[in-house]
């Protein structure tokens, strides 16, 4: 290997791994542990009141119509 690729790969691998360290600390250091539970159980009522809102009203037969006749156009060429 020539010395200007080792050099290069030197230097490569002491960017690389000074950035795998400061990342890994970072992430080490994050405080919002916890918080994905609360965040998914907030979403999933969100879209329950949605889909409950769609089924009150003639809105969802008539999504559920478009999607059929797009369905069976791709379908049936």
């Amino acid at each position: 290997m020539s010395n200007i690729t080792l050099k290069a790969a030197t230097t490569t691998q002491a960017y690389v791994n000074g950035w795998k360290n400061t990342a890994v600390e970072a992430m080490k250091r994050r405080s919002d542990k916890g918080q994905g539970a609360i965040e998914y159980v907030g979403i999933t009522i969100l879209v329950v009141a949605i889909v409950v809102a769609l089924l009150q009203t003639n809105l969802g037969a008539t999504i559920g119509n478009k999607f059929t006749s797009k369905i069976n156009e791709v379908l049936n060429g």
